[in-house]
């Protein structure tokens, strides 16, 4: 018994929009790689249909630009991320190991709560750690962890947009090539 190929690539199209959706929705979590994730849908569908190899050489050509884009945006989702977050706390004189331990409690209060707990034991981790480093003054410490929970909020933000230009263009390329 064979498997019609039309069905192959319904399959294989779904999964990939669905990995996609799953680097969008993940973007919930902080520290979730969602362009990655998005990316490696992408990925997967132009492994698949070669870059429409088998098409006219525009389809072609402008399926290897929108996917070679889609790299560079989510390179970019992943520098950005990086950047407005440590860059934000730096710049408010957080040293890096507290930087570190909020990425921790993060993680494990994401694990072992909900992703919404692990962001909120992040900043209560930097907000008390911050408040015994200030000196125990607890204004000092809410401005730095409200500048850093600032900066999470606006990186997530962009990362959503640009989950969602990747997408947009994967699916004009589904659609169209």
């Amino acid at each position: 018994m064979s498997i019609p190929p039309a069905l192959i690539h319904t399959l294989v199209l779904v999964i990939c929009a669905l990995i996609q959706l799953v680097g969008l929705v993940g973007l919930v979590l902080v520290f979730f790689p969602g362009p990655t994730v998005a990316w490696v849908g992408q990925l997967i569908w132009a492994i698949y249909t070669r870059f429409n190899y088998g098409h006219e050489s525009w389809q072609f050509t402008l399926s290897i630009a929108f996917f070679a884009f889609s790299t560079l945006l989510m390179l970019a989702g992943s520098f950005l991320e990086n950047l407005m977050m440590t860059g934000q706390a730096r710049k408010r004189g957080i040293p890096w190991w507290e930087i570190g331990l909020s990425w921790f409690a993060m993680i494990v209060g994401g694990i072992l709560l909900t992703p919404l707990g692990g962001l909120a034991a992040a900043l209560l981790a930097l907000f008390l750690v911050e408040y015994q480093r200030l000196g125990k003054k607890q204004k000092e410490a809410w401005n730095s962890t409200k500048a850093v929970a600032l900066s999470w909020g606006w990186s997530t933000l962009i990362r959503v947009g640009i989950v969602l230009v990747m997408i947009a263009l994967w699916a004009a390329a589904v659609i169209w090539f």
